[in-house]
């Protein structure tokens, strides 16, 4: 699968056209946003807005992301943008109609297409979306394919004998250029479905009974989540989605996860990476070659927004100095970068290999960032 979204194609338009945008950047420059970092954020927010939907970036990768749109829905709400994101929601639904099937990504011509593989987040963050656009209207002009989609979600994700997430083949998620298979990401996004669907109402959810209990026996270890039902290792992904997506408790221990996560050096010197050491291993090989440790000790601002309004909420005291540090690195850069350089003293963005590619810049989820520098 990952090979074949490679080779696709509808897709080679699409990285040309992303090459042709960080080779400009990389030359010219970033756009650079006016104002403090909450004004900035905002306007990164506009900028993202294409005329009739939310791209990812207003930098390199101006596609439809669902999973960007989902980490950010709420806060675009509260920012005053839900009826762009209802608007949004209603193009997407409309691409995704004529199949009925939910992909990770839009591109080029309104083409519908799953980036690398089958993202195990993408029915879930739709419907956290819809939720946070209060989008019944169009959930119900779209129900009948939608429920469809629900039961062809669980039929290919979980494993009917554990109730889990399928060890047995790779999903899509957050870090989309490594292999992830039954990690505490994947599970969460199971339970953000059955969330959704059972406290809405909108249809039956498939999603076996129990599965809240299922994940923390599994994957809780008395005062931090771990990647993996069979390790030990805190990754930044494990600690905030369930906490973030609000599908267990914070009483659960949201204040000693994150200081796990701390602990385990994941937000140093600024939150947050996703593992504490690189996995070669898990890379997928092209990109391991363009972009190494893209996604493993590279800090990520998504992740780092997620963490912040989680601190925010647990030890607002405690989040005080993180998010003076990001303040002053959007306002540094006039811009919300996607990735900085975990190994660089000054907080550089990411760079790949021969200094070619340059960490996207202008990402939708700095309305994440705008609600953690105004609260």
């Amino acid at each position: 699968m990952w090979l074949a979204a490679q080779l696709d194609p509808v897709m080679w338009p699409n990285y040309l056209a992303s090459a042709s945008r960080v080779l400009r950047r990389r030359l010219l420059g970033p756009r650079r946003y006016e104002g403090d970092a909450a004004r900035i954020c905002r306007a990164v927010v506009g900028a993202c807005w294409s005329g009739d939907h939310y791209n990812a970036s207003a930098g390199h990768f101006r596609q439809a992301w669902t999973r960007d749109l989902g980490f950010a829905a709420p806060s675009l709400v509260r920012l005053g943008q839900g009826q762009r994101l209802h608007a949004s929601l209603a193009w997407m639904l409309d691409v995704w109609r004529p199949k009925g099937q939910v992909t990770t990504t839009i591109v080029g011509h309104r083409w519908p297409r799953d980036i690398w593989t089958f993202g195990v987040d993408s029915l879930p963050l739709l419907l956290h979306s819809l939720r946070a656009a209060e989008a019944d209207d169009l959930v119900a002009r779209h129900r009948h394919w939608l429920e469809l989609e629900a039961e062809r979600y669980v039929g290919l994700v979980v494993d009917p004998a554990t109730g889990l997430v399928r060890d047995d083949r790779a999903f899509s998620t957050h870090r989309d250029t490594v292999r992830s298979r039954s990690n505490a990401y994947a599970n969460a996004m199971v339970l953000l479905l059955d969330r959704h669907l059972r406290q809405t109402g909108w249809f039956a959810s498939p999603v076996p009974d129990g599965a809240v209990d299922r994940f923390i026996e599994t994957f809780w270890r008395g005062d931090r989540f771990v990647d993996r039902r069979d390790g030990d290792e805190v990754t930044g992904d494990a600690t905030v989605a369930p906490f973030f997506f609000e599908v267990v408790p914070d009483e659960l221990g949201l204040r000693s996860a994150l200081e796990a996560a701390r602990q385990a050096g994941l937000a140093d010197p600024l939150p947050l990476r996703y593992a504490a050491k690189r996995d070669r291993a898990t890379e997928d090989r092209m990109t391991q070659l363009i972009v190494p440790d893209y996604q493993g000790t590279a800090i990520w601002t998504s992740l780092g927004a997620m963490y912040l309004r989680l601190l925010q909420r647990s030890d607002p005291e405690a989040a005080r100095a993180p998010v003076e540090a990001y303040r002053r690195l959007v306002e540094r850069d006039a811009t919300a970068r996607e990735v900085y350089d975990g190994q660089a003293a000054e907080l550089d963005p990411y760079r790949g290999t021969l200094g070619i590619f340059l960490a996207d810049e202008a990402m939708l989820w700095a309305a994440i960032l705008a609600e953690a520098f105004e609260d």
